[in-house]
């Protein structure tokens, strides 16, 4: 068999683990008989890749996917033995995207191609061979906010491989990023059972999370989600729903509420700055109004 991979692509290399060098650029396996093989990546083509996936190991020499750097070594102390005693500096806000690979792939290959679509290192934290989350430390500004749909580009093209991301909101609390880990986690699962767009984000999660049979605890998580540091103004979600109920009708709203048309308009622009959610586009408006509706259920049942 290897012979005839060896007719098909002149690039190809044999060895074994010991006194294989795996070179850069090249795509490397491990056939039945523990052997490994690596061909140039340029020779192989999407349907090759498939192919040569079925028969053959992908083989990515002793690098793991375990922590690298020291901020990802302080990262899965916090998530998963929740110890910060031995963080240099904590950031002020930070978002979980978690991300799963339709196959696996080279550890250090995956991180070299994510620093070089983000303006700053980003922690990368593995769950498994297959999944994990990229951290993000520093809130973008809206103009300069990462594409996400970028990245897929990227990967389909440098990797053969298809990539799903759920991306979480902006959290400040640092000592409840263990609780928030596991509830991106649980919700990425729960909405991919659903939808099966390559990105999805907790907002346009919402309609699929409501709709699943969750715990108590995770519809609170949604809520502290969605309506964050608005949670408490009881006065400001009480404007945001009248407003969602009267269609998105300001006019309409305003006069409802005895209030001027720029006092409504005001309070609206303040749920949107302090959510980054916009109240007056579909998507948002129907998250949102759903959110405020559990929790009005929610506090009913208390």
């Amino acid at each position: 068999m290897l012979e005839k991979l060896e007719e098909i692509f002149p690039s190809l290399l044999r060895g074994n683990k010991n006194d294989l060098i795996l070179k850069k650029g090249y795509l490397w396996f491990t056939a039945n008989n523990n052997e490994i093989i690596g061909i140039d990546k340029k020779e192989i083509n999407i349907k090759e890749k498939q192919l040569l996936d079925t028969f053959l190991t992908p083989y990515y020499g002793n690098k793991s996917h375990s922590a690298n750097t020291n901020r990802e070594k302080q990262w899965m102390q916090l998530l998963f033995e929740n110890n910060k005693e031995e963080w240099e500096f904590a950031p002020d806000t930070y978002r979980f995207v978690y991300f799963a690979l339709s196959e696996s792939i080279d550890p250090i290959a995956f991180q070299e191609a994510i620093h070089g679509l983000f303006p700053h290192q980003v922690p990368i934290i593995w769950e498994n061979q297959q999944e994990g989350i990229i951290i993000e430390e520093i809130k973008p500004n809206l103009e300069d906010d990462i594409s996400y749909d970028q990245i897929i580009d990227v990967f389909m093209s440098d990797f053969y491989i298809n990539i799903l991301f759920y991306v979480g909101p902006f959290f400040t609390d640092l000592q409840k990023s263990p609780v928030y880990y596991q509830w991106i986690k649980r919700s990425f699962h729960i909405v991919h059972q659903y939808e099966k767009k390559s990105v999805m984000n907790y907002v346009t999660a919402v309609p699929y999370l409501v709709s699943a049979s969750l715990l108590e605890t995770d519809y609170i998580m949604m809520i502290d989600s969605i309506l964050q540091e608005t949670d408490q103004d009881e006065e400001l979600l009480k404007t945001i729903q009248i407003f969602l109920e009267c269609n998105s009708n300001t006019s309409l709203a305003a006069k409802k509420m005895y209030m001027h048309r720029n006092s409504l308009q005001y309070r609206i622009d303040k749920f949107i700055e302090k959510t980054n959610i916009d109240v007056k586009q579909f998507e948002g408006a129907l998250s949102v109004y759903l959110t405020l509706l559990l929790k009005k259920k929610l506090k009913q049942s208390m």
